[in-house]
């Protein structure tokens, strides 16, 4: 059994704290002056006071070499995109693929025209683009799951390669056309144990890699 990411309580946690300006506001402090990658940004520019910024590793608790990404707003002082992505080595994929394990967005209606399509820009122009293979995380809610077969089927329009993958047995069921998404959904999603060592993989090659 793959070693267990993160609680999924900390989930809703880190959620709630993101909603509370407070709270909020300590994150911003605490990430606002990490690096900048507004320049390595294929889509944009964002409007003025908003900027795209990068934290490696900062988070002690997780086990896994990690990165956050977040949009802040520096004329609100506040936080109103978050990501965090871990790095998850596969040796029968023969690869580190990234896992987005975390997504949030501020609900304020200010914000809404800036994060229009940004968790789907930052998914395939830059977490793809840049690591090439992305895998989903162990623990999805409904949104998550939407979320990413969506995704799947940008990748399929895209030319990617799609695969279904089980963690333990090494199982891998290519995923060629759109009706092999809805033919995967009951595989690769549910209540059962075994849906937890079950992934989705995006990747911009063949699996398992070959060098």
């Amino acid at each position: 059994m793959p070693q267990q990411l993160f609680d999924p309580a900390d989930v809703q946690k880190t959620f709630s704290m993101l909603t509370v300006d407070s709270h909020n506001t300590t994150l911003l402090n605490e990430i606002s002056l990490r690096a900048s990658v507004d320049d390595e940004l294929s889509f944009g520019p964002f409007p003025p006071g908003y900027h795209f910024v990068r934290a490696e590793n900062r988070i002690a608790g997780i086990p896994n070499e990690h990165f956050e990404l977040a949009l802040v707003n520096e004329i609100t002082k506040e936080i109103v995109y978050y990501n965090r992505v871990i790095y998850q080595k596969d040796a029968f994929l023969n690869y580190m693929p990234v896992t987005q394990i975390l997504i949030w967005r501020s609900p304020k209606p200010s914000h809404r025209g800036v994060l229009r399509d940004l968790p789907g820009k930052v998914f395939s122009q830059y977490l793809l683009e840049k690591y090439n293979v992305i895998i989903t995380d162990r623990h999805q809610t409904r949104d998550g799951m939407s979320f990413w077969q969506s995704r799947l089927y940008d990748a399929i329009a895209s030319g990617h390669h799609l695969y279904a993958y089980d963690m333990i047995t090494c199982e891998m069921r290519p995923i060629m056309k759109d009706s092999d998404i809805g033919n995967q959904v009951d595989w690769l999603w549910g209540d059962e144990e075994h849906h937890q060592n079950r992934l989705a993989i995006i990747s911009k090659f063949p699996l398992p890699a070959v060098y």
